[in-house]
């Protein structure tokens, strides 16, 4: 399957993903952190939970994931679980940091490092 096949849904807005190679994890996020979307980058806390990331999270020390969900982490404290991708090849202009700021390029170069690879929708420039 192409990255620019529809998947699941017949809707562009939908598409993150190509299924070939993209391996989906289960991750706990951390309680009380609101919500979180689908496609936000998140990283792996000392605590073992996940929380969305900012720039400076966004490193080759941490260990990243994509969420393909959007995740109520509510109030509480308990943590919920979500699938992310830890690897496989996403649509660029889906990605985003914490609170959907753009994702930056030293951004993307880690994710590449960690085995999630970028790349445009059609029509799109990859630089």
């Amino acid at each position: 399957m192409s990255l620019y096949e529809v998947i699941g849904r017949n809707e562009p807005n939908y598409l993150l993903y190509d299924p070939e190679g993209a391996e989906r994890i289960a991750v706990p996020m951390e309680p009380g952190a609101g919500t979180v979307n689908r496609g936000t980058v998140c990283y792996r806390k000392e605590s073992g939970m996940y929380a969305a990331a900012a720039a400076a999270q966004a490193v080759g020390t941490n260990y990243l994931v994509v969420l393909d969900e959007t995740v109520d982490t509510g109030d509480g404290d308990t943590a919920v679980a979500a699938t992310a991708f830890r690897s496989g090849k996403l649509v660029k202009g889906k990605v985003t940091l914490a609170a959907g700021a753009e994702l930056t390029d030293a951004a993307a170069l880690v994710l590449r490092q960690q085995g999630i690879v970028l790349a445009p929708m059609a029509g799109e420039s990859n630089t």
